[in-house]
């Protein structure tokens, strides 16, 4: 008999447990470091972040946003995409040329069908759009800005001085 009750007392238990765990969310508290929304993926787990497409959202939307992160082991403050990954600037981006083709595998381009680009913070530089080869890409103090296939998740900088993209904080200078 107190066999059977252990065992009804751990069921009931294990019942309530998995009732609370089911109707629990998570909760979004302060962070310095953005927390992206992945969008769903297959069962395998990828090496590179779940960027279901690199274009922003419609006009009116903030497609650029701050977090803070690590970037040459120095704490500072970076341009991200809605999801939190880090935005990279091209060096060697000229008003007539840019990363494409193969590069934009590597570093997709941050795009915006059609609007003005916003930012959820004030920035002391420019937002815009340019287009090219690309589509619409959106640039900062004339920058077309870039993700990095290779940080797989918010808040990484791993792409910081490969092929001359660099961060893209909100004081670089204009192009």
């Amino acid at each position: 008999m107190n066999i059977q009750r252990f065992g009804l007392v751990a069921l009931a238990g294990m019942i309530a447990l998995l009732s609370a765990c089911a109707k629990s969310t998570p909760s979004a508290g302060p962070s310095s470091t953005p927390t992206p929304t992945v969008a769903a993926s297959s069962s395998s787990p990828s090496p590179t972040p779940a960027l279901a497409s690199p274009t922003a959202a419609a006009a009116g939307v903030v497609v650029v946003h701050t977090g803070t992160t690590t970037v040459s082991g120095k704490s500072e403050t970076v341009l991200t995409n809605a999801q939190g990954f880090t935005l990279y600037y091209h060096t060697s981006d000229t008003p007539t040329s840019v990363c494409s083709g193969a590069c934009a595998a590597a570093w997709p381009p941050l795009l915006l069908p059609s609007g003005t680009p916003g930012s959820s913070a004030s920035l002391p530089g420019t937002l815009g759009v340019k287009t090219n080869v690309n589509g619409s890409q959106v640039t900062y103090n004339g920058h077309p800005l870039y993700l990095w296939k290779n940080d797989a998740s918010a808040g990484q900088a791993t792409g910081e001085g490969i092929n001359n993209f660099h961060v893209a904080t909100p004081t670089i200078a204009g192009m």
